[in-house]
C-alpha cells in the first residue's frame, strides 16, 4: 500500500488557503480539509467548529484567539509555542499555523468522538443486562381442589405442607380437579356435600381435598390434568386448607372431570 507524503497534503490545503478572502479562515480551512469548501451547508465542518467555539464569520484575531487558546493547552512551557506566539503576535506568514491548528482542531474531534463511542459501548451491556433481567412478578395464590379416592388421602391427614412431588400424585389420582382463585374455591366449596366422616386407607369413599398454592397463576382454570401438572411450579409452597370425606358427587358441576 502506497503511502502520502504528509507534505503533499500540507501544500494541497495551503494552495486553497490562499483563494480564502474575508472572514472564517480558520473555519474555511477546517472546511477545507473535510471537503465541504464547496458546500453551501458544511455539516461536518459545522459540528467540528461549534464544538471548539469556531465562528464562520471571525475576523483574523478572533481565530488567533483561539489558536492561542490551543497552543496554551497542548505546547505550554515548550520552545515551539515560543515561536508559534512570535509568529502570531508579528502577524507574518500564519497559512501554515490555521494549516496546523485545523488539523489539530479535526484530530481532537474526532479522537473525542472515538472516545464517546467507547463509553456507549462499556454502558449498552451495562443497559442490555437490566433489561435481560427478569422483572419481578407479583405472586398469584391459587386454590387447587381435589377429589380423590380415601385410599390415597389417609397418607395426608396429618399434612398441613405438601411437597410439589405429593401434590403432583394428588393431581395425578384425582377423578375431579379444579384450579381457581381463592375467593371461587370459598364459593364452589359451599357446594360440597362434605361430611365429618373419618378417612380410612381401605374406605371406598371419595375425598375432597383443597391446597393453596402461593403462586398458581399459570394453573388457574386449566382444564387438563397435564397442564395443571406442568404448570406447578417447582418451588410452590403447598398447603392443605381443607380435607374431608364427601357424601356424594354433588357439587361437582364446576370441576373437570378425568
Amino acid at each position: 500500500m502506497a503511502t502520502e507524503n504528509p507534505k503533499n497534503l500540507y501544500d494541497q490545503v495551503c494552495e486553497n488557503i490562499s483563494q480564502i478572502t474575508g472572514r472564517g479562515l480558520l473555519y474555511q480551512t477546517i472546511g477545507i480539509i473535510m471537503g465541504e469548501e464547496q458546500l453551501l451547508y458544511r455539516e461536518k465542518t459545522s459540528k467540528i467548529c461549534d464544538y471548539f467555539g469556531i465562528k464562520p464569520s471571525a475576523n483574523k484575531d478572533e481565530d488567533k484567539k483561539i489558536i492561542n487558546n490551543l497552543l496554551d493547552g497542548i505546547l505550554k512551557n515548550t520552545p515551539i509555542n515560543n515561536v508559534i506566539a512570535k509568529a502570531i503576535n508579528q502577524g507574518g506568514n500564519m497559512e501554515w499555523i490555521f494549516v496546523a491548528a485545523a488539523f489539530t482542531f479535526v484530530g481532537l474531534f474526532f479522537y473525542k468522538q472515538t472516545l464517546d463511542k467507547k463509553e456507549q459501548g462499556k454502558i449498552k451491556p451495562a443497559v442490555q443486562e437490566i433489561k435481560n433481567q427478569p422483572t419481578s412478578q407479583p405472586l398469584i395464590p391459587a386454590d387447587i381442589c381435589l377429589v380423590v379416592p380415601a385410599s390415597i388421602a389417609s397418607n395426608f391427614i396429618n399434612c398441613l405442607n405438601l411437597k410439589v412431588d405429593d401434590l403432583r400424585n394428588l393431581i395425578d389420582n384425582a377423578s375431579y380437579f379444579l384450579c381457581t382463585s381463592v375467593k371461587v374455591a370459598d364459593s364452589n366449596e359451599q357446594n360440597l356435600e362434605i361430611t365429618d366422616e373419618n378417612i380410612s386407607p381401605d374406605s371406598i369413599r371419595e375425598v375432597y381435598i383443597r391446597i393453596n398454592i402461593n403462586d398458581g397463576r399459570n394453573m388457574i382454570n386449566q382444564d387438563v390434568r397435564y397442564s395443571l401438572r406442568n404448570n406447578l411450579p417447582i418451588q410452590a409452597n403447598c398447603t392443605v386448607k381443607k380435607l374431608a370425606c364427601l357424601g356424594n358427587l354433588s357439587g361437582l358441576e364446576k370441576f373437570n372431570r378425568i
